[in-house]
């Protein structure tokens, strides 16, 4: 064979390997695609979405999404106001199966963008490695029944999240590249993050250890600073808007006398929780390992080094306390957040070896890494939608809170639905008791008067739950009939 033989092999070869290769990660982008339709027509179904986003609808009509002990209308918003305005452009729409499908696509937005920041930025701005890791990432978060929950349930968790991720990439930027709007920003994505759910402060110690840790002390007193100024001025703000003595009632008063649901059995269960879902994750290591390992020239880059050790702290900062946070009362082993962070270190390493092994593209004798991650990718497809599948997921948009709707609005005031309190918002501009507020307060030991409960709900009303609802505990504030059929029950 002449030279000139094997170098027109030698191309043919590269076009069926590209060709193959660009094949394999568009059929897992289309597989995604149609999970992402499905996540939009199934989130309108979900009954806890109607509850998280019942305060961006109320705010939208002028309404408080705060309530002192002595008022009936409680909301059971627990947290800061940044995940209401979050939403709050969707609200104020009057078809909620729009509404939601827009809220469904923004939550994806919100949960997949700070992940591709993240890993672009540590890998030096190569925004093709960092598409084809977050593919890697969208599909084990999907495969795992914890982290998909962040893109079928609209939860705080998502924006809390991003909003650590986002300081990453800017506190990244200030500190390794001396980018001069870095901590500003970083310390306003911290107070928005603090601001969504209050977990999300443990990633200030974690973020000056990673300063002290990587050569970067001298940054620590501006950062220290600007914390204070964004956290503090956010802080004015909100109290300013939405009242100091109803905020603080809520956000802090109301957590802190909830109890605890268990001890160290139930933490040591939290934990093993954690493991057993993440069992693609395991494989997915092996198999990556197996894959990547042959493509690895050396350690990491300086830049990837540092962000992935940033995640590192902010993990295992968030790690113990979110556990701890899953012990309280109406808690959710979705508090622990520092499965995400692990999970997108985890990414950046994938990110590198891609980097690396597109280096080896001119040798067709040897096997692609990059085609071979596609095709295993293909077998965690098909997990993906394996675990939609026991959602009772749907296909077609759900519009059963358009009928709620529908009913509501004819008869404005003969309606009564203790979860979805969405619902009445809209046809009634009114609030009335959430359910789970109701409960949580009373767990508390700061019941609202009963006297106050029953006038903020219509006189007559029907009592509507929409099936399956967590509780029934509003039941307990009516007559006999409806208090043998509360769930839990009140004491007397």
């Amino acid at each position: 064979m002449t030279a000139s033989e094997r170098t027109a092999g030698g191309r043919r070869g590269r076009g069926w390997a590209d060709f193959a290769e660009a094949f394999t990660w568009l059929a897992v982008v289309v597989g995604l695609l149609g999970l992402g339709w499905n996540m939009l027509c199934t989130v309108p179904g979900v009954p806890w979405n109607a509850a998280r986003l019942a305060p961006s609808f109320a705010l939208a009509r002028g309404l408080p999404i705060y309530a002192l002990r002595e008022s009936g209308a409680h909301l059971g918003w627990f947290y800061g106001p940044v995940f209401p305005l979050w939403y709050l452009p969707f609200a104020w729409l009057e078809n909620p199966t729009v509404a939601f499908m827009l809220a469904a696509g923004w939550n994806i937005v919100t949960v997949l963008l700070p992940v591709f920041l993240v890993v672009r930025a540590a890998l030096g701005g190569r925004t093709g490695a960092a598409a084809r890791a977050t593919v890697v990432g969208v599909v084990l978060m999907l495969a795992n029944p914890m982290t998909q929950g962040a893109f079928y349930m609209l939860h705080i968790d998502a924006v809390c999240v991003a909003g650590v991720l986002a300081a990453c990439v800017a506190l990244h930027a200030g500190a390794v590249r001396g980018w001069r709007p870095g901590l500003p920003l970083a310390a306003l994505a911290v107070a928005l993050a603090v601001g969504t759910k209050q977990l999300a402060v443990m990633v200030v110690p974690a973020t000056l250890v990673w300063l002290w840790r990587e050569g970067y002390g001298r940054l620590i007193r501006d950062w220290l600073f600007w914390l204070v100024a964004c956290g503090g001025g956010l802080a004015v703000i909100f109290l300013a808007v939405f009242g100091t003595e109803e905020l603080l009632f809520n956000a802090w008063f109301v957590l802190a006398r909830t109890p605890w649901r268990g001890g160290w059995a139930l933490l040591a269960q939290s934990g093993w929780d954690l493991v057993q879902t993440a069992w693609v994750w395991w494989v997915a290591c092996g198999i990556g390992w197996l894959v990547l390992r042959p493509a690895w020239r050396g350690p990491l880059a300086p830049e990837a080094g540092a962000m992935v050790r940033l995640l590192g702290w902010a993990a295992a900062w968030q790690a113990p306390f979110g556990l701890v946070a899953s012990l309280k009362a109406g808690g959710g082993i979705n508090s622990v957040h520092a499965v995400f962070y692990g999970l997108v270190a985890g990414l950046i390493v994938v990110g590198a070896a891609l980097v690396q092994a597109d280096a080896m593209r001119a040798d067709t004798r040897r096997l692609r890494p990059a085609l071979v991650l596609g095709a295993a990718l293909l077998v965690g497809l098909a997990v993906d939608y394996r675990v939609a599948f026991l959602r009772d997921s749907v296909w077609t948009p759900y519009r059963g809170l358009e009928n709620l709707l529908a009913r509501a609005r004819a008869s404005p005031g003969s309606l009564y639905l203790p979860w979805n309190p969405l619902i009445t918002i809209i046809s009634d501009r009114k609030i009335y008791p959430f359910d789970d507020a109701l409960l949580s307060l009373w767990r508390a030991k700061l019941e609202p008067p009963r006297e106050a409960i029953r006038a903020a709900i219509p006189a007559g009303a029907v009592i509507f739950y929409q099936e399956p609802s967590q509780s029934h505990f509003a039941l307990n504030y009516f007559g006999p009939e409806a208090r043998a059929a509360a769930e839990p029950k009140r004491e007397p």
